[in-house]
């Protein structure tokens, strides 16, 4: 996302504070669209979704939207980051027109596997048959969001990307209170897939007048997965990470079942993912910055490498690099810590303001605690990504789903007021091993940069002359 970034940062130089307010809005919707506007449009809808439809039906529907984009995340997951690493190699090579065709690619694996996969899960929910289609065409709308997610880096129209989400947005909420009074919770799903549908052939839109289209299958883009099969592995396991605490809840001794297969945690979920919000801050301020200033420091750095500058030269740029990471890091703390401190302050407020009870005021005031530190811990996740530390990502995204899994699991034995506490220490737990081997890394660099150089014998040299 280096690439947008850098077109809001020309916003940023403006140096006005309208500019300054339009560029982080910018940056908060790029950053975070798809989950931002789905937090806001069940917010809206659950204020009203009760009173047309029935509370049960509302469940329902709502159940639905929260276990698609769970299992949507995790499912696109497997093709997320090679996918990335493969748009990421054809840049560097200049073949930026590759990118609709992988695309395509994509969408073939995606939309057939998805299918069968989402059919899979619906085959054994207790709903009607109606509801399970709907439910299985949301899934591959969203799925196909997550896809196109990946390939917004191609593209520098932002304001698009804003008004895709923004309309789709609105458009789900507006389709899901007229539908909703003639279908119940079919017509919610019906009504919230339209409006996500909007926002994807918006994107798609974007990606076929951007780039040129060709044949629709990249016979080089399969290898990959192969080649790159620990991206394949770090892309599933860290959305399973994210979402396993929920998965542990959903399944714990007080959780409520609404259908078979569906079921829900009345204690737990608002609280963490209202905490979520909270952290659109940070995601803003890495892809405006943080993600901008380190990639130039970056790109320099292995450009004085390429071109076999001095060794000193090439510690000097290291050093210019790794400051820049730490000063941007320390903002992005202190920012962050700002706002989940007034929030912990006001969490009173919040609890009020966002309808939840008052037994759920230390469940919020915990997992506010919990995303800031998720959060850091993704932002040290990409610049290990950076370096090509995929290894570490796996240990350190291993970490984070056992941790996560197995400490919930334990807050839900030891009873209420444990709540929480699994998933935040979980990302502590991360954070700290994530920066501890980032931390080595960055030390060693000028070592691993060049013992990682692929060996050139030469002819003479092979026959011994």
């Amino acid at each position: 996302m280096a690439g947008i970034g850098f077109e809001l940062k020309k916003i940023l130089n403006k140096q006005t504070f309208l500019d300054d307010i339009t560029a982080y809005v910018y940056s908060a919707v790029l950053s975070s669209g798809p989950w931002l506007m789905t937090i806001i449009s069940l917010a809206v809808l659950g204020i009203y979704g009760g009173w047309i439809i029935g509370f049960r039906e509302h469940e329902i529907f709502r159940s639905t939207v929260i276990y698609t984009y769970a299992f949507s995340l995790i499912f696109v997951g497997i093709i997320q980051l090679v996918a990335t690493r493969y748009l990421a190699d054809r840049f560097y090579e200049k073949k930026s027109q590759i990118t609709l065709i992988t695309f395509l690619t994509c969408t073939i694996l995606l939309l057939s596997f998805g299918t069968l996969f989402s059919s899979i899960l619906y085959f054994f929910c207790k709903v009607s048959l109606l509801h399970k289609f709907l439910g299985i065409m949301l899934f591959l709308v969203v799925s196909m969001i997550w896809l196109c997610m990946i390939f917004l880096s191609a593209i520098k129209d932002y304001n698009s990307i804003i008004n895709a989400f923004a309309a789709g947005a609105l458009i789900s909420i507006i389709a899901c209170l007229k539908l909703g009074n003639y279908m119940g919770s079919e017509g919610f799903i019906l009504g919230y897939m339209l409006g996500q549908a909007l926002t994807f052939f918006w994107l798609l839109a974007r990606l076929l007048t951007e780039f040129p289209t060709g044949k629709l299958w990249d016979n080089d883009f399969i290898p990959f997965f192969k080649k790159y099969w620990d991206l394949m592995l770090i892309g599933l396991i860290y959305n399973i990470a994210i979402w396993a605490d929920k998965i542990v809840f959903w399944f714990a001794p007080d959780s409520r079942l609404i259908v078979p297969w569906f079921r829900t945690h009345d204690i737990y979920e608002a609280p963490v993912f209202f905490s979520y919000l909270t952290i659109v801050p940070t995601l803003a301020i890495f892809l405006i910055k943080l993600e901008t200033e380190f990639y130039k420091h970056y790109r320099q750095y292995y450009g004085k490498v390429l071109g076999k500058k001095s060794m000193t030269d090439i510690l000097q740029e290291k050093e210019l690099m790794i400051n820049s990471l730490k000063r941007n890091i320390r903002q992005v703390f202190i920012i962050q810590g700002a706002v989940t401190i007034l929030c912990l302050i006001f969490s009173p407020e919040l609890v009020k303001m966002t309808q939840l009870t008052p037994i759920q005021a230390p469940l919020l005031r915990i997992a506010l605690i919990g995303a800031f530190l998720q959060a850091l811990l993704t932002i040290n996740i990409i610049i290990m990504f950076y370096f090509d530390l995929r290894k570490s990502v796996l240990a350190v995204a291993t970490l984070f789903l056992s941790s996560n899994a197995g400490l919930s699991y334990l807050s839900t034995q030891l009873g209420f007021q444990y709540y929480g506490y699994g998933y935040t220490f979980s990302c502590l737990l991360s954070l700290i091993f994530g920066f501890y081997i980032l931390n080595i890394k960055l030390n060693d660099l000028e070592y691993i940069t060049f013992s990682g150089q692929p060996v050139i014998i030469k002819k003479d040299q092979r026959s011994g002359a």
